[in-house]
């Protein structure tokens, strides 16, 4: 009995010693990372985005649209800057300095682009690029960007791009829009309702497939530039530049009016919506989808998109995944997984790429 005592008593003590010993062990204090230091430039930050967000005012010189095209003396400016740095342009106009300043401040456009009447209004907070004109102006018309300091990436981007642009197409732009290098003496009343002549047409055939009537008419104007009579070298015809076995699918012909053509042409997106995979849930990306087959065929987009998927691409994805594989599907159509033949595939993606350009530019001018 006196042995079972001691060696309870010893138990009990080794179980208090280790009871302390585990009061005393630390944890160890949870790793807090780092925020990672922001290495890009301003430039860098552009292009990895792949859109400029600029404002301009006036809109009647520097933004608006011309026979279904956009125009302007800013926007030739700005789309040149971005097609030589590969930007999308998103440009909005606000007759307001202080607005856009606003804008700038709060990081909502990364440039300003017009008129202002003194260079004194600009504060120390901003760069300016005055640009320089044929002749002398009443307002000085320039580019304002945010001062980051001693980050002048858009700066000098900005200066490459002018000294080629001065030499080659300033003066053209600027008597464009300037009559005579004068400021217009008074702003015409902007009309931000139509397009074209058929847009109630094309309204009414857009409500009808439940699509944006802007989107309809971008790719009307690529197609014809709104002339219901045009005619192809491949027999494609009028508005929408149908094929005659998709006239003949949706009972038109040569002699139909535009507002057949507009029915069948609303009829053969809808088709081609109905046709493509679920798995493209993305709204914009089902978009460019429909075009590239549009412009294609269904059978051409659905073979990019299976080699897309067997050589590690998104194939519901079409910026940078599916469209290389529609712009070298020359190169690709005989993988066993392709049922169509060879295609052109820069006509493909330039036609996606412009007839989604211009919808922008419409949603920015055009009221829907």
């Amino acid at each position: 009995m006196k042995y079972l005592r001691n060696a309870f008593f010893w138990l009990c003590c080794v179980l208090a010693m280790t009871a302390c010993q585990k009061k005393e062990v630390h944890q160890p204090e949870p790793v807090v990372e780092e925020e990672p230091v922001d290495t890009l430039t301003v430039m860098e930050h552009l292009q990895e985005r792949g859109q400029l967000r600029a404002v301009t005012n006036r809109q009647y010189v520097n933004y608006r649209l011309i026979e279904g095209r956009p125009a302007g003396f800013q926007f030739e400016l700005l789309d040149d800057f971005c097609e030589l740095f590969d930007l999308h342009l998103d440009l909005l106009v606000n007759d307001s300095l202080e607005e856009c300043f606003q804008m700038l401040a709060e990081g909502q456009v990364d440039l300003f682009a017009g008129e202002i009447d003194t260079l004194e209004v600009i504060d120390s907070a901003y760069r300016t690029i005055p640009l320089e004109t044929p002749v002398e102006l009443d307002q000085d018309i320039v580019w304002i960007i945010p001062d980051t300091g001693q980050d002048t990436s858009l700066v000098s981007a900005i200066g490459i791009w002018l000294q080629d642009y001065m030499k080659s197409n300033m003066r053209k732009s600027f008597y464009r829009y300037f009559k005579g290098g004068k400021n217009p003496s008074s702003t015409p009343a902007i009309d931000n309702r139509h397009i074209s002549p058929y847009d109630d047409l094309i309204k009414a055939a857009a409500k009808k497939i439940h699509w944006d009537w802007r989107m309809i008419s971008s790719i009307i104007y690529q197609e014809s530039h709104f002339k219901p009579d045009l005619e192809s070298d491949q027999g494609a015809y009028g508005l929408m530049q149908l094929m005659p076995v998709v006239m003949e699918n949706y009972g038109i012909d040569y002699d139909s009016p535009p507002v057949d053509q507009l029915e069948a042409g609303g009829k053969l997106l809808q088709h081609l919506e109905r046709s493509l995979p679920e798995s493209i849930t993305d709204s914009l990306e089902r978009q460019k989808f429909i075009l590239a087959s549009y412009n294609a065929g269904l059978g051409h987009v659905l073979d990019a998109r299976r080699l897309a998927e067997k050589y590690g691409k998104d194939p519901d994805i079409w910026d940078d995944n599916v469209d290389y594989y529609i712009l070298n599907k020359s190169k690709y159509y005989t993988d066993p997984v392709c049922t169509c033949g060879p295609l052109k595939g820069k006509q493909t993606y330039n036609f996606v790429k412009e007839v989604m350009k211009r919808y922008n530019h419409y949603k920015a001018l055009i009221e829907e």
